[in-house]
C-alpha cells in the first residue's frame, strides 16, 4: 500500500513538476550568464570579468561586419510588458510614449511652434540617460571600503550606514544626478546617467580594486536591471511604465517630509534606486534557481524510464539543502525580499514611491513564482526521499526475513527436526 501511494504522489508531483520547469524566462531584465561572442585573443582578465557581469557591453558581429545589439531596455521592457494585462501594458506604454515625445519637442526648441504632421512625425530619442543597477555579490564590506580610501572625497552615508552615496561618479553633479551612484550594503549598486565604461571603471577603481576584499560572496554572474529617465520640470517625479519621470516633489511630500528640494529630490531617487537595486538581487536568485531546475528537471524521466530514484541519499540531502538555501535568501535573510527598508518606517513619504517602483520592476509576482517553483521542487524532493526511505525499510525487511529463516533452521537443526550431514553419514554407515 505504501509503494502504491508514493507512486500515485510520485506520479502527481511528476506532472506539477513538468509544468514548472520546461522553460524559464527570466523578467525583467537578463542576467549576463556568459557571453554571446568568444573572447578576444589578448583581451584582459578584468575585460573578461566585467563582459561576463554585464558590466561593460559585448557587441555582436552582424554578415556586413558592423556591430549591433539591442538595447537592454528594449528586451527588459518587452518582457516586462507581457507580464501585464494587455489593457495595463498599452495604457502604460502610451503614457511613456506621450512624455518620451514631450522630451523630443523640448529638444527641438520653443522657437517656433511645430506643425502637426511634423508633430505626429516626431522621432522619440532613444539615447534617453539610464539607471542601471548592478548585483555583484551578497553584501559589501563597507568597513573595508571606506578603510581603502578608494571613495571619492565627497561621498556620504544615507540611511543609517546603509547606502553610500557618491554625488559625483566621474563626472560632475547637477540637479539630476547625472554621474552619481548609490551603494548598497546589500552587494548592489546603483548609478544614474553613467556609460558603460564609466560603471566598469566605477567597479573597477572603487569596488573590486585593491587588497581588501570589499565583495562576500560574489556572485558567478551579475544581476541587472535598468531603466531611462527623463526630467520633466511640469511632472511630479514618478514611474510610468518603463521610464522614470524626475521632476519637482509632489505637494504630498512636500507636506510630509518638510525638506528642501534638493533633499526632496535626492529621497526620491534613493526610493526608486532601492527598487531597481531589489530587482537586480531578485534577478540573481531567478538566475541560480534557473539553473537548479536543469538539474532536476530530469528526474521525472528518468524515473519514468529506470523505475529506480537516479540519486545516492547524499545528492539527495545536498539537493534538498540547496534548495532550503535558495527558500531562505528568497524569504528569511536580513536582505529578503519580503520586507520593506527599515529606511520607510520613518519616511513613509518615500514609501509609496518605492512600492511604485517594485510594482513597476514585477518584484512581487516574480517572488510567488519563485515561491511556486520552490515549492514544485520541494515537493519532488520529497517524493524521492520517501522512495529511498521506502527502498530501505524493504532492503531491512529482507534482511529481518532472513534472519528470521536462519534462526528457524539453526533450532530444526538443534532440535534433530531435521538431520545433520554427519547423521545422515552415520546412518547411511549404519545400514540404516
Amino acid at each position: 500500500m505504501l509503494r502504491h501511494r508514493v507512486a500515485g504522489d510520485l506520479v502527481r508531483g511528476a506532472r506539477a513538476f513538468s509544468h514548472a520547469c520546461p522553460t524559464y524566462a527570466r523578467a525583467p531584465s537578463a542576467v549576463k550568464t556568459h557571453s554571446t561572442k568568444a573572447p578576444k585573443a589578448g583581451a584582459s582578465t578584468l575585460r573578461q570579468f566585467l563582459e561576463a557581469r554585464g558590466l561593460l557591453s559585448t557587441p555582436a558581429a552582424s554578415a556586413d561586419g558592423e556591430s549591433h545589439k539591442a538595447p537592454a531596455s528594449t528586451t527588459a521592457t518587452a518582457l516586462r510588458r507581457s507580464r501585464l494585462p494587455v489593457g495595463k501594458a498599452k495604457a502604460l506604454a502610451l503614457e511613456s510614449r506621450a512624455l518620451r515625445e514631450q522630451v523630443a519637442s523640448q529638444h527641438e526648441g520653443d522657437e517656433a511652434p511645430i506643425p502637426a504632421p511634423a508633430a505626429q512625425a516626431l522621432a522619440v530619442p532613444s539615447d534617453l540617460p539610464k539607471v542601471v543597477a548592478l548585483a555583484t555579490a551578497r553584501s559589501y564590506n563597507f568597513d573595508a571600503l571606506v578603510r581603502s580610501g578608494r571613495l571619492p572625497p565627497n561621498w556620504q552615508w544615507l540611511e543609517d550606514r546603509e547606502v553610500i552615496y557618491l554625488p559625483a561618479w566621474p563626472a560632475s553633479q547637477d540637479a539630476l544626478g547625472m554621474g552619481s551612484a548609490f551603494i548598497f550594503r546589500s552587494g548592489c549598486y546603483v548609478t544614474w546617467g553613467m556609460s558603460s565604461e564609466q560603471k566598469a571603471a566605477l567597479y573597477r577603481d572603487v569596488i573590486a580594486g585593491g587588497q581588501d576584499p570589499i565583495e562576500h560572496l560574489r556572485y558567478e554572474a551579475a544581476g541587472d536591471e535598468a531603466m531611462e529617465f527623463v526630467h520633466l520640470p511640469a511632472e511630479s517625479t514618478r514611474v510610468v511604465g518603463d521610464l522614470i519621470v524626475v521632476g519637482p516633489p509632489s505637494k504630498e511630500w512636500t507636506d510630509r517630509a518638510r525638506a528642501d528640494a534638493s533633499t526632496l529630490l535626492l529621497q526620491a531617487r534613493l526610493a526608486i534606486s532601492q527598487g531597481l537595486a531589489a530587482s537586480a538581487r531578485l534577478s540573481v536568485e531567478e538566475a541560480v534557481l534557473a539553473s537548479y531546475l536543469q538539474s532536476v528537471s530530469p528526474i521525472p524521466e528518468q524515473l519514468e524510464l529506470n523505475g529506480k530514484v537516479p540519486l545516492p541519499r547524499r545528492a539527495l540531502i545536498r539537493k534538498m539543502g540547496t534548495l532550503l538555501r535558495l527558500r531562505q535568501q528568497l524569504n528569511l535573510d536580513r536582505d529578503n525580499f519580503l520586507d520593506d527598508p527599515e529606511l520607510y518606517w520613518e519616511n513613509s513619504h518615500m514609501e509609496a514611491l518605492y512600492r511604485h517602483t517594485c510594482e513597476a520592476l514585477d518584484i512581487k509576482p516574480r517572488i510567488e513564482s519563485l515561491n511556486a517553483k520552490l515549492n514544485h521542487c520541494e515537493h519532488l524532493l520529497e517524493v524521492l526521499r520517501a522512495l529511498l526511505t521506502e527502498e530501505s525499510s524493504h532492503r531491512m525487511e529482507l534482511i529481518i526475513i532472513y534472519l528470521i529463516a536462519f534462526e528457524v533452521g539453526m533450532a530444526l537443526v538443534s532440535h534433530e527436526y531435521v538431520p545433520t550431514p554427519i547423521a545422515l553419514w552415520q546412518w547411511v554407515q549404519s545400514g540404516w
